[in-house]
């Protein structure tokens, strides 16, 4: 028999529990069709066109009894569901839809995605994690990155990581170090230019002749706050593409995140860039390469 109770709002357990509490009767010592009948009559849950489901509770409660059951661990059984109603309500409420591209128009319940990684950053006290699959010279990733540069000049000991890829063009037999030298001297530096640096990684399977392993995560990580997405920090991704995503308020999402990246660095599973500043201020950049 399904249990009819797994349709019953937070509110209706609510009624229910506090009724088997008051309840005069004891159903051990009335005919069980009798006492469960006017128990949930009395209830005033049910509308005169939800007999059926009144039936149903009715038939639930009798078999309940029937089959060893008593008013104690009914009472307890159903505490035990409405914690994990008000369980499931609460991680509701830690979740988020976000949204990149043209919007469905006015009633949408989801964010726009580029002005919540913008929050996020501006929400970052201790840690920051963005990943990427790719990022182009654009409006949005210059705003962005100039916001996180501003962001660490007043708070020094925010940690600002980057995990990407370098992108290996299609059927290209380009050499891995010149692949990875072009990146960063011609690519990185226009994206970001000035001190100070943030923690700069890679996934070296990505520049490798033939190779089709990526880093593919999309995802950011700010405190205790954690965004998975669809959308590569680019502009047409951010801006135009059709892109989804869920903001999770969870420290142990956030902290499950954050560590498997520290761990695939710990690994050198992730490479690392690090940065020299010359003399004459110019940007300049050596990287561990294996």
């Amino acid at each position: 028999m399904q249990n009819p109770l797994t349709l019953f709002t937070i509110s209706e357990l609510d009624v229910l529990i506090k009724s088997l509490n008051n309840f005069n009767c004891q159903f051990d010592d009335d005919p069980l069709e009798n006492s469960s009948a006017a128990f949930v009559s009395n209830l005033g849950l049910f509308k005169s066109e939800d007999n059926e489901k009144q039936l149903d509770l009715v038939n639930w409660i009798d078999n309940w009894f029937s089959t060893g059951g008593n008013r104690v661990t009914l009472i307890k059984t159903l505490n035990l569901l409405l914690e994990q109603k008000r369980g499931f309500i609460s991680l509701e409420n830690q979740l988020q839809l976000v949204w990149s591209g043209p919007d469905s128009g006015s009633g949408s319940l989801m964010r726009d995605q580029s002005i919540l990684i913008k929050q996020l950053v501006d929400s970052a006290k201790d840690r920051l994690l963005l990943t990427t699959y790719t990022f182009y010279k654009g409006q949005f990733i210059e705003d962005l990155f100039s916001q996180i540069r501003e962001k660490m000049i007043k708070n020094p000991k925010l940690i600002v990581r980057f995990v990407c890829n370098i992108n290996r063009p299609k059927g290209s037999n380009i050499l891995p170090e010149e692949l990875h030298h072009k990146f960063k001297r011609e690519t990185w530096p226009k994206l970001w230019s000035q001190l100070p640096y943030p923690e700069l990684y890679f996934d070296p399977r990505s520049i490798k002749i033939n190779s089709s392993s990526v880093c593919h995560v999309k995802a950011v990580v700010s405190d205790r706050k954690l965004l998975v997405t669809s959308a590569n920090l680019t502009d047409s991704a951010q801006l135009k593409n059709f892109e989804l995503g869920v903001k999770i308020e969870s420290q142990f999402s956030a902290d499950a995140t954050w560590d498997h990246f520290d761990k695939l660095i710990k690994k050198g599973m992730l490479k690392k860039f690090n940065y020299i500043q010359s003399k004459n201020n110019l940007y300049k950049q050596v990287s561990i390469f294996l």
